[in-house]
């Protein structure tokens, strides 16, 4: 694998931060990680919608548009 001129430190130290986050994903931290970054994106995408809504609402008026 050519990693360009990074050497070999560059996948022993890839490979190493990949396995720690394989370690952190699958202990109890890393259940309560997922959970918390869905349960933030599903807030974060409520809010932009009905910032989206609001903004939509809130437009002038033409008479020949929606």
């Amino acid at each position: 694998m050519n990693m360009g001129n990074a050497g070999p430190g560059a996948g022993i130290g890839c490979g190493g931060l990949l396995a720690v986050f394989g370690l952190i994903l699958v202990s109890p931290v890393g259940e309560w990680l997922i959970k918390s970054i869905g349960w933030l994106l599903i807030v974060m995408g409520v809010l932009i919608a009905v910032g989206g809504v609001y903004y939509w609402m809130k437009r002038p008026r033409r008479d020949d548009y929606l």
